[in-house]
């Protein structure tokens, strides 16, 4: 029988599997762009021409404070070629490097480690910049104002007492906010809790999609609470799925976004002609680090699966749940009308991702190959779980139909498949 091998990312592995040619319908994966040479000059070069926004250098003035927002370590991304050019210009403006801090933002996520911070900023960062952890539940946050959806925004209050503000990330698909990158590195980077419950309870709202902005509250609101808390200048990038950077931008918090999303969608947007009675999906680490991050895979994926079929999705999920809130919602809220009516009545941040698998779960059966406990997934995550992927294969087989077609998205948090 003749066969597709197919590699798919699981942690810092990877996994090969064994596709009959006779049910495999293809790869869906983001355009085949390579890296930049340089990624340095490429993110100054974007810094040096702006989009609609002065020169750095023309907006920091000597003796400001700066205040830089950077990814955490959920996103693996590599701060500090985004921090260089950026610390370089701000030298060049007159700013001294003690009055600037590196803030990362993280969300409602655990606290990056000395480790971690040292790891995405290298050591030269640290050692010659204060650098700050986010905490959405710190007593001292400072409301900004409240947003026209009624979102009342408490922000980072280092952030918010220094005199320039700038905001760092990368650019791509968010399965509600449309996309990551921009108005994110605030609201919910450097945001209180109530903050982001506020934000996020809009998720169910029908234009809350992975890839849409237009008319999507949730990225409105979140633009509102960035301009709120007087962003001055951003700088993103956008990653193929090697996780190299392929384009830079920078300047305005709108239009500068706006520009990095519109190539990012053009880049991970994949038109299929046909769903398939099976998808298989993966994104590696760090995106597979828990559940709480997984689960962005599967979502992507479950736009390719037909109704009835099968979601198999490989997340390694070494540092467990991922989240509190999300662990206790599976276990109180037995069913998607419970956590639909939950979600919409009193959201609290952590209990969407298991709405949504639930969500995923009425439409689709979910495997799952994982390294967390096949009883207590079986039990309260609306999934199967699985040891290996060649025996979750042979499972949908055997459920749906030995005839039955395969997509593969091995990297799905990068992928948007569009019918």
């Amino acid at each position: 029988m003749a066969v597709t091998e197919v590699i798919f990312p699981y942690g810092s592995n990877q996994v090969r599997l064994a596709i009959p040619d006779r049910n495999y319908l293809g790869l869906l994966d983001a355009k085949p762009v390579e890296g930049v040479s340089d990624p340095n000059k490429t993110v100054k070069e974007a810094i040096l021409n702006p989009i609609d926004s002065p020169q750095l250098v023309d907006i920091a003035q000597p003796g400001q404070s700066v205040a830089i927002v950077v990814d955490d370590h959920t996103r693996g991304l590599p701060c500090h070629i985004l921090i260089n050019p950026l610390l370089e210009q701000l030298r060049t403006a007159g700013i001294k490097e003690n009055d600037v801090t590196i803030i990362f933002g993280t969300g409602t996520h655990r606290a990056t480690t000395p480790e971690e911070q040292e790891s995405l900023l290298c050591d030269v960062a640290c050692q010659s910049h204060k650098v700050a952890v986010h905490s959405c539940d710190a007593d001292d946050l400072v409301r900004v104002g409240t947003t026209s959806y009624g979102t009342e925004v408490e922000i980072n209050r280092i952030f918010h007492e220094a005199d320039l503000h700038l905001l760092t990330g990368d650019i791509g698909y968010h399965y509600y906010a449309g996309f990551g990158g921009g108005r994110k590195s605030v609201l919910p980077a450097i945001s209180g809790r109530a903050t982001i419950n506020k934000n996020h309870g809009m998720l169910t709202h029908g234009l809350a999609s992975t890839g849409n902005l237009e008319g999507n509250p949730i990225h409105l609101d979140m633009t509102e609470a960035a301009k709120l808390a007087r962003t001055d200048f951003i700088v993103n990038f956008v990653r193929n799925t090697k996780k190299e950077i392929i384009a830079a931008y920078a300047g305005d918090l709108e239009q500068a976004f706006l520009k990095g999303a519109q190539f990012a969608d053009s880049m991970g947007r994949v038109p299929i002609k046909e769903k398939a009675d099976i998808v298989i999906t993966s994104c590696g680490f760090p995106k597979d680090i828990n559940l709480y991050q997984g689960t962005k895979a599967m979502v992507h994926a479950l736009g390719a699966v037909k109704d009835g079929g099968v979601l198999i999705a490989l997340l390694e999920c070494r540092e467990g749940i991922g989240n509190q809130v999300f662990e206790d919602w599976a276990h109180k809220y037995p069913s998607f009308d419970a956590l639909s009516h939950q979600i919409q009545t009193n959201f609290v941040m952590g209990g969407h991702k298991i709405f949504y698998m639930a969500q995923g779960a009425e439409r689709v059966h979910q495997y799952l190959i994982s390294r967390l406990d096949p009883k207590m997934l079986e039990k309260h995550y609306y999934v199967t779980p699985f040891k290996t992927v060649e025996e979750a294969l042979k499972a949908a087989f055997r459920q749906i139909g030995h005839d039955s077609t395969v997509w593969a998205m091995p990297h799905g948090t990068d992928v948007l498949p569009s019918t």
